[in-house]
């Protein structure tokens, strides 16, 4: 028996080596939050486990009219209520205790009107620190407790068709170590050195062409705004400093919820398709298109036909924002698009749960669908370690990643942070005399098999101590 006896956060500040622009926002700045939490099992002495995850502008809820201060209120809000549901819940394994946190913070935000896809952010800090936990206390790394029923995990419990499945069968037991990078093209980001204006001075690439360059990268995350003709000159400049690299580019092309329905789809993507120098190029190369419609509309039913239009021309169309809920992907499945995302941020079970879904139905009907792994400027070394094994233990061989990219260094989550990443995980971090320490990228991947070898991805404990408590007003404090 699991019991859930304390559970805290903690925040630090983190602030960009360039500006990171998304959707209607752009971020310098945000709030790291810490979460920390203590299980006694089966009446043994309290074992520790932590998860991070930045607190950022406009992605769980795309509101216009607010400031980032008044964004603030909800995000916090959503931890600060999932750490007093989670305190001294009891279940037999991690998957037990997340089933009835996400059943509680669901309950309180369906009737507190909170969106789901931010309410499940307090949700999966909790979920992961439990993991952490757990998995620290069996001595046993993530992969193998998830296999061998440590941890619990029934897919089944969450998508009721996988009951005659055996779900290991879909997931690898013995994962990949390195992944490959799919590195993100923000729409203000440089693509040439020539366009870097005032860069910062400190040993990393700015442009796309020094990342390319200098971290060897062949997959690419490329922001779109859904205007046929701005995207079909951003696309041909990006093929151009591909080509001029010798890189032959794999790519998710993110549609940031710029339309409203499937004719603004079809006539993106036909505009796109029928250019004569981008269109070759993206039939070659493209993965898929990631939420391309708001979310307010993106699993209306009146888009099945445009979706059955799109995959029976070799189009993949999957959701991100619109997955604010644990039947999320399976009801966009159902609706004819191709899968959906990893985040951390939208928790771990959840999101193996849905690998296990897409692959199932493949296996059906010899459909491709397909999870990707996305990021949420997830900084190294607590938050990158958990989404790089729980992306292995998908199956999957690329996830984007830009957190170290826009911030470039760890997360200064404790006093000894850099010092033990660098000394545990050598292999997934190097040292940098400006910083301390960043994320080593060789070849255009990570390799993280100490990650894969540790509880839940970073071996050291954490001592957060030093850093002031999770409130709405030491949250804004930093920003």
């Amino acid at each position: 028996m699991i019991e859930l006896v304390s559970a805290q956060a903690r925040v630090v500040r983190v602030q960009t080596r360039l500006p990171f622009r998304y959707g209607i926002a752009e971020m310098t700045v945000a709030p790291h939050t810490v979460v920390e939490v203590a299980l006694r099992i089966d009446g043994a002495e309290p074992v520790t486990g932590w998860a991070s995850e930045q607190l950022p502008p406009k992605w769980f809820t795309k509101d216009a009219t607010t400031s980032f201060s008044d964004d603030l209120d909800g995000l916090v809000g959503v931890v600060l209520h999932a750490l007093d549901a989670a305190r001294g819940l009891r279940g037999e394994t991690a998957f037990d205790l997340w089933r009835q946190l996400d059943a509680r913070q669901s309950a309180w935000a369906a009737a507190d009107g909170v969106p789901g896809l931010l309410a499940g952010l307090g949700t999966a800090l909790v979920e992961r620190a439990v993991i952490d936990a757990v998995c620290r206390a069996a001595g046993r790394p993530f992969v193998e407790a998830l296999h061998d029923g440590t941890l619990g995990f029934s897919p089944a419990d969450l998508h009721p068709e996988l009951s005659s499945s055996d779900w290991r069968a879909h997931l690898p037991g013995a994962p990949a170590s390195r992944l490959a990078v799919r590195h993100t093209v923000g729409f203000a980001d440089a693509l040439t050195d020539a366009e870097c204006v005032d860069p910062p001075q400190d040993g990393l690439p700015v442009s796309l062409e020094g990342v390319l360059r200098e971290t060897g990268v062949r997959f690419l995350k490329i922001k779109t705004a859904g205007d046929p003709a701005a995207d079909r000159v951003r696309l041909a400049g990006i093929f151009r400093v591909c080509d001029a690299a010798a890189v032959t580019p794999q790519l998710t092309i993110d549609g940031n919820e710029s339309m409203r329905d499937g004719a603004h789809l079809e006539r993106w993507i036909g505009d796109l398709w029928s250019d004569p120098e981008v269109g070759p190029r993206l039939r070659e190369s493209l993965i898929a298109v990631e939420q391309p419609v708001h979310r307010d509309v993106a699993l209306d039913p009146a888009l099945a036909d445009t979706l059955g239009r799109l995959t029976a021309d070799g189009i993949a169309v999957i959701i991100d924002e619109s997955d604010a809920d644990v039947g999320a992907v399976r009801r966009a499945l159902d609706l004819g698009y191709a899968g959906g995302t990893y985040k951390g941020c939208k928790g771990v079970f959840r999101g193996l749960a849905n690998a296990v879904l897409t692959a199932h139905r493949t296996a059906v009907d010899g459909r491709t669908r397909l999870m990707t792994a996305e990021d949420l400027s997830t900084l190294p070394p607590l938050t990158v370690s958990h989404d790089l094994v729980v992306a292995s233990a998908m199956g999957l061989t690329h996830l984007e990643r830009n957190g170290h990219h826009y911030f470039g260094r760890l997360t200064p989550l404790g006093a000894t942070i850099v010092d033990d990443a660098l000394a545990h995980h050598p292999d997934l971090y190097r040292a940098d005399e400006r910083v301390g320490a960043r994320l080593r990228i060789e070849g255009g991947d990570v390799n993280f098999a100490s990650a894969l070898a540790a509880p839940f991805g970073f071996s050291p404990t954490l001592d957060t101590t030093g850093l002031p408590e999770l409130t709405l007003q030491t949250a804004r404090s930093l920003i």
